[in-house]
């Protein structure tokens, strides 16, 4: 069995709770960089056919795992802006958390992050929430044009989410403005960078980043995934990665440390524009991370 006909499989007996929910969201309308990333969710899922659901590196198989495969949420192809199709993802969300223990969300743009922890979170968002990001990027900028691929964690620290319970790795030396840095230290944001990944590994750096979230009171988790956290040469399907970003197995080594956390509600990975792939390998490794 192939990782994809896993999915289509599912695995979770009609009406029980699945152990995983995969829900595509094609939405590309939030872009700052020109992009397709509505293409995606699709490419993904045909992208799962190459991957085996054995692990043999952890001795652990996908089989076994309930999911189910919600399909796609209406994306923002024939709208003027992402505006309708984040309440859209926003409600899909909060109803995939009926449904599964972990909500997986296949975008389509980085604007997604706030809508759907948004849903799951159901304005709890300053309780016992926090929000892991892997990304080149801050994603502070200020929502002149409304929520943006750039605004998202500003988006969230504004609507309520505490400062101190968020934490990026894989920031880049050189993809982010001062002003955008400043920010995100004055409110606490912990920060690791793609060059500290490098030096310590992923394993070590994800646990301090980790202790450090629960010590300000994490007890439910969202992932995001940037897959321009890669360097450009694995990612050159991501509009604004950058040479000397993180490898792929720094991202599967966090994926496997992550899927056995019982904190994490959800995941999602973000900003690959299908269309612009070069022999399917930004998809294929954005599959790596979910299989």
């Amino acid at each position: 069995m192939n990782a994809r006909e896993w999915l289509e499989g599912g695995g979770a007996p009609a009406g029980a709770v699945a152990e995983l929910a995969v829900l595509g969201a094609p939405l590309a309308r939030a872009s700052i960089s020109p992009s397709q990333a509505q293409l995606t969710p699709a490419a993904f899922r045909a992208a799962l056919t190459r991957f085996s659901t054995h692990d043999g590196d952890h001795g652990t198989d996908l089989e076994t795992l309930a999911v189910v495969d919600l399909g796609d949420v209406e994306g923002d192809a024939g709208d003027a802006d992402a505006v309708a199709a984040h309440a859209r993802l926003e409600s899909a969300v909060a109803g995939a958390g009926l449904r599964a223990a972990v909500v997986a969300v296949i975008g389509g743009d980085n604007s997604l992050t706030r809508p759907a922890m948004c849903g799951l979170a159901g304005g709890a968002l300053a309780d016992d929430w926090g929000l892991l990001t892997f990304d080149a990027h801050h994603d502070v900028r200020p929502p002149l044009d409304g929520p943006r691929n750039g605004t998202p964690v500003r988006d969230l620290i504004e609507l309520g989410l505490p400062g101190e319970r968020v934490a990026q790795i894989g920031i880049h030396g050189f993809a982010n403005a001062g002003d955008h840095a400043r920010w995100a230290r004055d409110r606490g944001v912990h920060v690791r960078r793609a060059a500290e990944v490098r030096a310590s590994g992923m394993p070590r750096l994800l646990d301090e980043v980790l202790d450090a979230l629960e010590r300000h009171g994490v007890r439910r988790l969202y992932v995001d995934i940037d897959m321009d956290v890669l360097d450009r040469a694995f990612a050159p399907a991501c509009p604004a990665s950058m040479p000397g970003g993180l490898a792929p197995h720094h991202l599967q080594e966090a994926a496997h440390l992550l899927g056995a956390d019982p904190r994490v509600r959800a995941v999602d990975l973000t900003e690959v524009d299908a269309a612009a792939d070069v022999a399917g390998g930004t998809v294929r490794c954005m599959g790596s991370v979910l299989a």
